[in-house]
Parts: C-alpha cells; sequence; structure tokens
C-alpha cells in the first residue's frame, strides 16, 4: 500500500522531482517579472534581458540559500566586471586576460578568473546590430545565445535579449496588434519547461497584459465590477495562489 500511495504521489505531483532552479522578483501591482534568477551548482545568475550580474559561492547550498531568500548580506564581497557583467567571487586566486591578439570585442577582458573561462560575443555587424557586443557567450562549460536576427525577432522586441542559457530556451510573446495594445510584446512567455502567461481577453479589464501566471503560480488582480470601480482597484493586484516546486516568487 505505502508504495502504491508513493507511486501516485510521483504520478499526480509532476513537479515533485523538480529542484527549485528559478527565482522571480516581481512587481506584483504593475504585473511584469522584473529580474530572473537562475541556479546552477554553487552560481546564481541575475538576469533580466541578459545576464546583469554573476554570484559564486562557495558552496551549493549557499547558492541555494540566496536563490530562496535573495538576502543581500550573503553575496560575495569580491567584485569584477566581464564584459558587460559584474561577477561576484568570495577570493580571487588568478585572473587573466585577452590580448590585443584575439578578436575584436575580447581584447582586454577577463579571460578566467580562478580557472573559470569567460568568452564574449566578438564585434561582428549582427552582434553590434543586436546591442550584444561585450556579453557573455559561455561561462565555464555553459553557453549563452541571445536573438540576433532582424525581422521576427526586432518586430517583437526581444532582439537581443537571451535565447538559450545551457540547456534552457527563453521565448517571448512576439508582434501582434493585440499583443502591442496590451503591451506584452517582447515578454518572456517561458523558460526551459516553465510556462509564464498574461491576461489577453476582453474580459480581463483593467489588467489584460499583466502577468497571468508562472508555472502553477498564479497572479489575480480586483476585475471591473461596481464597487471596485467606485474604490478606484480595478487592475490592482489582489493575491498569489498555487506552488510549483520549480520555482520561487519574491
Amino acid at each position: 500500500m505505502f508504495m502504491k500511495n508513493l507511486i501516485l504521489i510521483f504520478l499526480f505531483s509532476p513537479y515533485f522531482l523538480f529542484s527549485q532552479e528559478f527565482s522571480f522578483e516581481i512587481n506584483t501591482n504593475e504585473g511584469y517579472i522584473e529580474i530572473i534568477y537562475l541556479l546552477d551548482n554553487n552560481k546564481v545568475f541575475k538576469i533580466s534581458e541578459t545576464v546583469d550580474e554573476i554570484y559564486v559561492f562557495s558552496s551549493d547550498s549557499l547558492a541555494k540559500n540566496y536563490l530562496k531568500t535573495l538576502n543581500q548580506n550573503i553575496i560575495p564581497k569580491n567584485k569584477y566586471q566581464v564584459g558587460e557583467t559584474t561577477i561576484f567571487l568570495n577570493s580571487v586566486t588568478s585572473i587573466d586576460y585577452y590580448t590585443n591578439t584575439t578578436p575584436s570585442g575580447s581584447s582586454g577582458q577577463i579571460k578566467s578568473i580562478n580557472d573559470l573561462i569567460f568568452t564574449y560575443a566578438p564585434d561582428y555587424s549582427w552582434n553590434k546590430n543586436s546591442g550584444i557586443i561585450g556579453e557573455l557567450t559561455q561561462i565555464g562549460n555553459t553557453k549563452i545565445t541571445y536573438w540576433i536576427t532582424a525581422g521576427y525577432a526586432e518586430k517583437g522586441k526581444f532582439r537581443g535579449k537571451i535565447k538559450s542559457f545551457g540547456n534552457k530556451q527563453f521565448k517571448y510573446e512576439g508582434w501582434s496588434s493585440w499583443g502591442e495594445k496590451t503591451g506584452m510584446v517582447g515578454e518572456i512567455t517561458s523558460i526551459g519547461t516553465i510556462k509564464i502567461y498574461y491576461y489577453n481577453t476582453d474580459y480581463d479589464k483593467g489588467y489584460k497584459g499583466k502577468l497571468k501566471s508562472i508555472g502553477t503560480v498564479k497572479f489575480i488582480y480586483f476585475g471591473d465590477i461596481f464597487n471596485n470601480n467606485k474604490a478606484n482597484i480595478v487592475g490592482k493586484f489582489k493575491e498569489q495562489t498555487g506552488q510549483d516546486g520549480r520555482l520561487i516568487i519574491h
């Protein structure tokens, strides 16, 4: 009986086996994602449209603790600039730099810290047009790609944003007339297996275009009814419901 119940837990709890890899900073009243944090062993990556900051902790457990708490007091104190990204480390034993014989866009940049190697987007025309020259394209064994094509990505307002981080794909809302009206164009719609939705029907008056859900976590706003209209609270954040074992909401 015990084994049967255990199997049922696995079958009906699809996120039971997932450990928390992401946390999201949400502007609840405005209804959008401000920052995404991604956990990778002892590192946490702070991501907006590109990688803003990297925190290298002394252990995996400290990195997990930061993902859950965003406690600024445990961020490593040593700070360096790697391209357009700031990296924080506890201790630095060695640093190497790219020389002037490397491709344009890397010359003079930090090549490695403590044998962690960094690669940058070179000074190619398509990278320049996408605004990613100097952005990190590889950190150790982790590769990063960006949306660099014109046309669809440019019109969709996600050209220059992260396309993949390791094995995780980043997708965004493409252009449409209704998406343009609601302000959804260019907003992130999935990271890996995590789906992200926005309110997009004519019934969502007052909060159309605002964040609806991340995974199984839902965001609810005050609806367009008489009392809410009189109080001028239509569209304001009401509550967050649900849980998702893959992520944390801040």
